[in-house]
């Protein structure tokens, strides 16, 4: 079985190619690939050729998805577009993403998996890959976090693992690539130590299950 992910940003891609080796050492999955966007984007008015490659996810999906289908043929494959639901409606956003699947005849078989509200969600289910990580953590912090919850999750996580928190990260004037790199290096840093059998965040063990899932097709 092949492994496809077409994800939104760069730390999302770091964490699950993390993930995505432990599936395979402990699963025997055969093959994955990352494909990281510069962002979301949004959605299309026509999804044609003169819009793809913009770098971002949600621009380029229907072409990516239309090209995997064509060379993914004849072989046991799944396509995982993997995204931040940011404050968006759930099924809403999910039924606007099987549409575009739907007008573009993709017939393989495809998951879209969205981190609520964003993936660092999914680093904070994990208390344990936290303190290993970051032994100094904000445990405090990391307490008051509703799992999940619509919040402003990369900067909770800040504030947990951050010296100084997002505050001090705003004091630095750090811009978005400096803080995307802070997310990449949290991304490394927590998801080398996680658990992926006990995570408290439903929407990564909703990603795990559906991985999970095509392991035993």
């Amino acid at each position: 079985m092949h492994f496809q992910f077409l994800i939104e940003d760069q730390s999302t891609a770091a964490l699950i190619g993390l993930i995505m080796k432990n599936v395979i050492r402990n699963f025997k999955a055969d093959s994955f690939g990352c494909i990281p966007f510069h962002g979301i984007g949004g959605i299309t008015k026509t999804n044609s050729v003169k819009e793809m490659r913009t770098g971002k996810l949600l621009n380029d999906l229907a072409g990516y998805m239309r090209g995997f289908q064509k060379s993914l043929e004849g072989i046991p494959a799944v396509l995982f577009v993997v995204l931040d639901l940011d404050d968006k409606d759930y099924n809403g956003f999910v039924k606007e993403l099987e549409g575009i699947a739907a007008l573009n005849n993709i017939t393989m078989d495809h998951v879209f998996c969205l981190a609520v509200e964003e993936v660092e969600a999914w680093l904070l289910g994990d208390e344990n890959a936290i303190r290993v990580a970051y032994p100094k953590y904000k445990k405090s912090v990391l307490s008051s976090y509703i799992q999940d919850s619509i919040c402003g999750t990369w900067e909770k996580l800040a504030d947990v693992v951050f010296k100084g928190g997002v505050k001090e990260i705003k004091n630095q004037k750090l811009n978005w690539k400096d803080v995307g790199k802070l997310k990449t290096e949290w991304a490394l840093n927590i998801g080398k130590y996680m658990n992926y059998k006990n995570n408290r965040s439903p929407s990564f063990q909703n990603f795990m299950n559906n991985v999970v899932k095509r392991l035993s097709m």
